[in-house]
């Protein structure tokens, strides 16, 4: 028997061989939904998920859950599974902040792979919006910083990205514009999504007169809050068509992370966030075998405007300082070369994690994402992040099987 540690290329060979991918997918309606807990969205969304995919709830034998911010549990993925009625062979709970739905797609990979689960549930929902109160939305954004050596000299999360946002501008000699041109774009892509929460005009001119909340940053530059659930289905391609599917699957063809720090003052400067995106973003590619050169759709988190300039420029995709004047130039835009999160994002559609992201990433491959369909896209890239650009998480999904 080896004794080996298996490395990426047993990983690139076991995607090859089962041919894992996302079968299904579901999202509920996004914004302020009072009177529904949060596992009514957990259910809803799963049930959605569960009827695009055409299998019935007794073929789900793996469930992966996330958290929720305001009815928390101990156990939360079996107390969901008791909540829908299902029992399954293989169950977890992913919580890594922004960066957990992107890494429940390799989980659920990683189960397949060793024979724990066939079909598995990935699945999201809060409500946060409507569900925790003004003190404990304050509580919320002091999460992410040291309680001792930080939240109390005044750091909150939104000050934290603030701080790389103004380093950023500083070591690239960029401009608030810069930051602000990936809020328009993303509210462009929201306006032609049909369950976005935020679908107002928004120009340039509007968030450069906006004030600022934690300088550069206006509110424009902070994800939203709502209320919403998201889901989604993997299971692999022998499976699909044992089930009888009429979808072919989505193909996951590689998967990595990369940690930087938990804690803003554990972060020396941006070369250790820039070198954390791209070990998981080069994990990803090295499984897949592909290069950043081979990405037709990116989807990055933005739960702040300078989280998707740091994403674009670690993993790649960009040269290092040239983010901020592709957003201005509008090359993010779903028409423009690097269309980027075609659903509108956290800034603008719906703050779940990066549960849309995967969501709309399957939509844009399948070719059924309506007004906001790029054209004929083959491959996509998905990227989460969590704590304040802390821990990251890459998947690259496509419309074949790994070859």
């Amino acid at each position: 028997m080896s004794t080996q540690i298996p490395n990426i290329e047993d990983t690139r060979e076991l995607l090859k061989k089962n041919q894992i991918g996302i079968v299904g997918v579901g999202e509920t309606a996004q914004g302020k939904i009072p009177g529904k807990s949060s596992f009514h969205f957990l259910s809803e969304a799963s049930k959605l998920a569960i009827e695009d995919a055409g299998i019935q709830k007794f073929d789900v034998d793996g469930v992966i859950t996330a958290f929720s911010l305001v009815e928390e549990t101990f156990m939360h993925c079996t107390t969901f599974a008791d909540y829908i009625g299902i029992n399954p062979k293989y169950f977890e709970s992913v919580a890594i902040g922004g960066a957990t739905a992107v890494w429940m797609t390799a989980a659920a990979a990683m189960a397949i792979n060793s024979g724990q689960a066939e079909v598995v549930l990935c699945v999201r929902g809060d409500n946060t919006l409507s569900g925790i109160s003004s003190a404990g939305m304050i509580a919320l954004i002091r999460e992410m910083c040291h309680g001792e050596f930080e939240y109390p000299f005044g750091l909150t999360t939104p000050g934290g990205y603030a701080l790389m946002a103004q380093r950023y501008l500083y070591e690239s000699k960029g401009k608030r514009e810069h930051l602000h041109s990936v809020a328009v774009t993303m509210r462009q892509h929201a306006q032609l999504k049909e369950n976005a929460m935020n679908k107002d005009d928004l120009s340039l001119d509007d968030i450069m007169n906006t004030r600022l909340l934690a300088s550069p940053l206006t509110k424009f530059d902070c994800s939203i809050v709502s209320d919403g659930g998201a889901a989604f289905i993997v299971t692999t391609n022998a499976k699909a068509k044992e089930l009888g599917l009429k979808k072919d699957p989505v193909y996951l063809h590689g998967m990595g992370q990369g940690f930087s720090h938990q804690y803003l003052t554990s972060c020396a400067d941006l070369d250790q966030i820039y070198g954390a995106i791209e070990a998981s973003g080069q994990k990803a590619f090295k499984t897949a075998g592909m290069t950043n050169k081979d990405v037709d759709l990116t989807f990055l988190y933005d739960c702040f405007t300078i989280t998707t300039l740091l994403e674009l420029e670690g993993l790649g995709i960009v040269p290092r300082g040239q983010a901020g004047a592709a957003a201005l130039e509008g090359r993010l835009h779903k028409d423009a070369d690097i269309p980027l999160n075609t659903h509108g994002g956290l800034l603008s559609q719906a703050h779940l994690g990066a549960m849309h992201h995967v969501v709309e990433a399957v939509l844009q491959l399948r070719g059924e994402a309506g007004q906001r369909q790029v054209k004929n896209p083959n491959t996509a890239l998905v990227h989460g992040n969590g704590g304040i650009v802390s821990a990251h998480s890459t998947i690259i999904l496509g419309n074949e099987p790994l070859s």
